[in-house]
């Protein structure tokens, strides 16, 4: 400053481009030496940097793997129909009448048509009618389960014809004796030379095929025989020419229905309950005279968000102990630089200086194993997703979910494992060590 004129020379200051420039330079001298250790080490880094790779592959693996079993499980229950409750005819409990009384009860039309009117909580109602018979077309004969459905019921089924058509209102109205055969029954029935337009006979009675269902696979809920082995048949085509026995009403084998979300479906079973209950003369609370299924509440019951949680849980205990890999690898790579420390410390080096290059060589070895066990996982999963296994075994799912939480997982364990060795390496006594051999 000169004397009289009351300027100031201007003191320099730190800019953001310098501060950028020093923290970059700072990053790659950690890199440096990063890569340093690993060149000094070469099988212990090597194994080191392998258990944070394994343990990141496995989260991914493992937690997209508890996705695929939950995934598998809701559409083995749902390929009989999403959200879709059943109703059937029992007999009056033991509990709500002496056993030699116990009468057998069964829905008829006019219960079928009161549900539709009365019932609020289902979004559709159909009606089914089913009964064994053998059917046979040329020189082959099997037994089947024939099914006599309104045509709402493809719609509950969410089963979708390969070729044709499904049963229509009109062939219900006009009792036509058409037939939908299930996928298997027309590979074991038909063959190769049979199709749409074929004529196949059941229990005796000629009947022209005009729809193939798709293949829907194993079901891991059903009534009795799975949809690829049934034939179907419009309702009261069954019904007028196979009737029960023990009656002369029509009768309805079940009453389908479906709710908008699977969170309804107790509701909607309570609801039915209560009408079919009044029409049959029995309690509402009798679960043996008025019995439910669905596939909903199976769901519901199953505990997958435990199965997801316990394998992303086991995934994370993997990579926990790559972590302690690292950090045993670490703490040791600390007591052989005791003498380096000392001597950066004794020429002026800040104690904050030792404690940021050690907390970002141990960040960067976790974030190479971590990159690496992410492609690893991710690469896994879709492989083995690229395979047509079988309906019974899970494929890993993957989202962006579960990447995230992986990558989380591993900044996690890179920022565990190094606040340990770089406080041990600020606390080192520059003294002690320059007196070492």
């Amino acid at each position: 400053m000169e004397r009289g004129t009351g300027t100031v020379s201007p003191v320099p200051t730190r800019t953001r481009g310098s501060a950028f420039r020093i923290a970059a330079t700072a990053g790659a001298e950690a890199a440096g030496e990063a890569v340093r250790l690993l060149r000094a080490h070469r099988t212990r880094s090597a194994l080191t940097i392998f258990g944070i790779v394994w343990g990141t592959a496995s989260v991914i693996f493992l937690g997209g793997w508890g996705q695929g079993v939950a995934g598998m499980v809701e559409r083995g229950l749902f390929k009989t129909g999403r959200n879709l409750g059943e109703i059937f005819a029992g007999q009056i409990g033991e509990n709500f009448t002496p056993a030699a009384d116990r009468r057998l009860l069964w829905f008829t039309l006019d219960d079928l048509d009161v549900m539709r009117r009365r019932a609020r909580t289902p979004a559709l109602i159909a009606g089914e009618f089913w009964k064994v018979l053998p059917v046979s077309y040329r020189r082959r004969a099997i037994t089947v389960d024939v099914r006599g459905i309104e045509p709402e019921v493809a719609t509950l089924r969410g089963v979708e014809v390969a070729a044709g058509r499904q049963i229509s209102r009109s062939d219900v109205a006009e009792r036509r004796r058409v037939a939908v055969l299930g996928e298997r029954v027309r590979r074991r029935l038909l063959g190769a030379e049979g199709g749409i337009g074929s004529r196949i006979r059941l229990d005796g009675m000629s009947f022209t095929v005009v729809g193939l269902l798709d293949k829907v696979g194993t079901q891991l809920h059903r009534d009795r025989m799975e949809i690829d082995d049934q034939v179907w048949l419009p309702l009261t085509t069954l019904q007028y020419h196979w009737p029960p026995d023990w009656t002369d009403e029509v009768v309805i084998s079940r009453i389908l229905y479906r709710v908008a979300s699977r969170e309804q479906i107790h509701e909607a079973e309570v609801e039915a309950r209560a009408i079919l209950a009044d029409r049959l003369g029995t309690s509402p609370t009798d679960e043996e005279a008025i019995r439910a299924l669905s596939s909903a509440e199976a769901l519901n019951r199953l505990p997958l968000a435990e199965i997801k949680g316990f394998m992303l849980l086991l995934a994370v205990a993997l990579l926990a102990i790559g972590g302690v890999n690292l950090l045993n690898m670490m703490l040791e790579s600390v007591h052989e630089r005791r003498q380096e420390i000392g001597v950066r410390l004794a020429v002026g080096a800040r104690r904050r200086d030792v404690i940021a290059q050690f907390f970002l060589e141990t960040f960067l070895l976790t974030i190479v194993g971590g990159a690496a066990g992410i492609a690893l996982g991710i690469c896994g999963c879709f492989l083995l997703g690229r395979f047509d296994l079988p309906d019974v075994i899970p494929v890993p799912e993957l989202g962006v979910g579960l990447v995230s939480i992986a990558f989380v997982v591993v900044v996690g364990v890179g920022v565990a494992a190094g606040v340990i060795p770089a406080w041990r390496a600020a606390r080192i006594d520059p003294a002690f060590t320059l007196r070492m051999e």
